[in-house]
């Protein structure tokens, strides 16, 4: 799990660090920016070997969130634009925090650039474009 930390922190600190990623979105990130981010977190950790990811709409008294999922963990890079949250990723396997949230299973899908149609496509390559820079030249993952 280490390993998605830091590819999860890589990302969220790009954003941050990147001063025009050129998506509206993520003008006050983290607020606002949840969409965006967790197509753009998906598609890092896709890159990254890290498989693909599912994108999750949720609900909670009128106010939306998203965040991505995999095999029953949760990673959230945008929760602490919430009052009471204070972690900049939240990584966890069930219950918690996003509980309090009704997924929406119809706006659920995988958290990658290519799933989006042909104009969020081109918005979303672009920003990921823009921020790739700004993220830490890392070492090469090398598997045992």
């Amino acid at each position: 799990m280490s390993e998605l930390r830091t590819l999860a922190l890589e990302l969220r600190q790009a954003i941050l660090d990147c001063p025009d990623p050129g998506l509206v979105s993520l003008e006050r990130f983290p607020h606002g920016s949840c969409g965006d981010a967790s197509v753009l977190l998906g598609e890092y950790l896709h890159q990254n070997g890290m498989g693909v990811w599912r994108y999750v709409s949720a609900w909670e008294n009128g106010a939306s969130h998203a965040w991505i999922e995999k095999n029953g963990l949760r990673v959230d890079i945008t929760a602490d634009q919430f009052d009471g949250v204070d972690a900049p990723v939240i990584i966890a396997s069930g219950g918690g925090w996003h509980d309090r949230f009704t997924v929406d299973h119809s706006a659920s899908h995988g958290a990658l650039i290519a799933v989006r149609d042909a104009y969020t496509r081109a918005e979303l390559r672009a920003a990921y474009d823009r921020l790739t820079p700004f993220i830490r030249q890392r070492t090469p993952r090398v598997d045992a």
